[in-house]
């Protein structure tokens, strides 16, 4: 088993760091494999795929009947076949299951201590991170079908607990680019690099603990072999210099405001503005003078607001752009059609986003865009019951030598008999079941949320140009459309 060391670059696969362009991997399904697809297609920008939750995504797709038969084509090309059957077998549904039928549940992640190193663990269900594996794969794999364009990937470093068989799953589809943020991935570099070279790492656990912790994975304990792979290129996702001068062992990096949609980097400032939102200030805006210092011909992409600036970023020394809210609201983005439209009308009627400092377990200030009906309602929070059964935004914790999770979004008497602080549950949501139901994949009567950026008036004028049902060739038009 390989340990990972900071500070070392290896030789990485770049064709995804070519465009000007990247798609966004946004949410839970937001940017699923045919938006990556399309975009990809068209050449000039990278498709992104996201890679959050992507078990329980496909496990869903599966239930709800793989109509076109491509989750079940992408798995009967995954290199374990008893896992892919195992897999189809459980969850496949012909047909699909009736609406108000439960899902099937994925399992709920479980650590188990690895030897007699009682800092070291590894997820205890195989089938679970067979199923990690499976689903980055597939994901990855439909996404790069029907050219021969590069691809990417994006995770949330905060979601450390299935990242390692992820990242491997993607890899052993032959990703091109992979995009981490939400936290600060030194160790990625290294996971990279030795998962290219057929080895298992150990990585840093992220555990509520007066101890340090380490996660391990293997790839030979799910795949039955060690594999020689394709180091995909690696994109930091920043906010601010000192960020970017901790994470010096990337392939590039992006830079993304504030005013970006989805999970933000906290504010500074423990203060609260006079809407009730994080009070941003020039700390922690990036310092661009600094950061260009330590640039060493790197290339970076800027992002929050720029669909209609690609001149302006290019003009500044970026060497492109990211860009997620324009194409989660287009024809192929994953959200449900009939949420999509009626967003869309709220947002052209002068509908905005509210940048919550509470709603996300995870503790990052999460933008959230207000629509009734949505969990963006106290009123419909009110009415969700509360609960914690998928485990992506779980806080890991100590207790008697094992590791065990707990979410403030689960019920109170639960949370708080695991030793949580009931204050810790004030304003939270559970976004992972609300944001599968954002994606037409929730439970039943469960409640969607929908995020985006601050800035939506490029979404304004891609509806103007093209109307409700905008396409990503749309998107990629218009972002190409006064460029140089």
């Amino acid at each position: 088993m390989f340990y990972v060391v900071y500070g070392m670059r290896g030789t990485s696969n770049v064709r995804g760091l070519g465009k000007r362009c990247i798609q966004g991997g946004m949410g839970a399904g937001v940017s699923p494999y045919y938006l990556a697809r399309e975009v990809s297609k068209d050449g000039r920008c990278l498709g992104v795929v996201s890679g959050t939750a992507l078990a329980n995504v496909m496990a869903r797709r599966l239930q709800l009947g793989d109509i076109d038969g491509e989750v079940r084509s992408a798995l009967m090309e995954f290199p374990n076949k008893d896992v892919a059957s195992k897999i189809i077998e459980k969850y496949f549904v012909d047909g699909g299951k009736p609406v108000c039928d439960k899902f099937e549940s994925v399992p709920f992640p479980k650590l188990d201590r690895v030897g007699d190193d009682p800092r070291l663990v590894t997820l205890a269900n195989k089938d679970l991170e067979g199923l990690i594996i499976a689903a980055n794969f597939v994901e990855v794999n439909l996404a790069k079908r029907g050219h021969d364009n590069p691809v990417g990937v994006n995770y949330l470093h905060k979601i450390k607990w299935p990242l390692l068989p992820a990242i491997y799953g993607s890899m052993l589809a032959g990703v091109d680019t992979a995009l981490i943020g939400a936290g600060l991935p030194r160790e990625i570099s290294e996971v990279l690099d030795n998962f290219s070279k057929g080895r298992g790492v150990v990585a840093p656990l992220s555990v509520t603990s007066d101890r340090d912790f380490s996660i391990s994975f293997d790839p030979k304990d799910v795949m039955g072999e060690y594999k020689e792979l394709v180091k995909p290129a690696f994109l930091g996702i920043v906010t601010e210099h000192l960020a970017a001068r901790a994470l010096s062992n990337v392939d590039g990096y992006v830079i993304e405001g504030n005013i970006a949609g989805g999970h933000n980097a906290p504010a500074r400032s423990k203060s609260l503005n006079e809407n009730g939102e994080p009070a941003y200030g020039l700390k922690d805006e990036m310092n661009f003078e600094k950061f260009k210092r330590k640039l060493n011909g790197r290339p970076y992409f800027l992002a929050g607001g720029y669909a209609g600036r690609l001149n302006e970023a290019l003009d500044s020394g970026a060497s492109g752009i990211q860009i997620g809210s324009v194409f989660a609201f287009c024809r192929e983005s994953g959200m449900q059609p009939d949420l999509r439209g009626d967003i869309l009308r709220q947002i052209m009627e002068g509908g905005g986003v509210y940048t919550d400092p509470r709603a996300s377990p995870s503790g990052f200030p999460f933008k959230v865009f207000q629509s009734e009906g949505t969990l963006s309602s106290q009123a419909v929070r009110d009415r969700q019951k509360a609960r914690c059964n998928r485990g992506y935004l779980v806080e890991l914790y100590e207790d008697d030598g094992r590791v065990l999770t707990r979410c403030p979004a689960e019920p109170e008497d639960s949370y708080v008999k695991k030793g949580g602080d009931g204050e810790d549950m004030k304003g939270r949501v559970c976004l992972c079941n609300g944001l599968m139901s954002t994606i037409g994949l929730g439970d039943f009567g469960v409640a969607p949320i929908v995020t985006a950026g601050s800035e939506l008036e490029d979404v304004r004028k891609l509806v103007e140009l093209h109307g409700f049902d905008y396409t990503a060739k749309n998107v990629v038009d218009y972002v190409f459309r006064n460029a140089a």
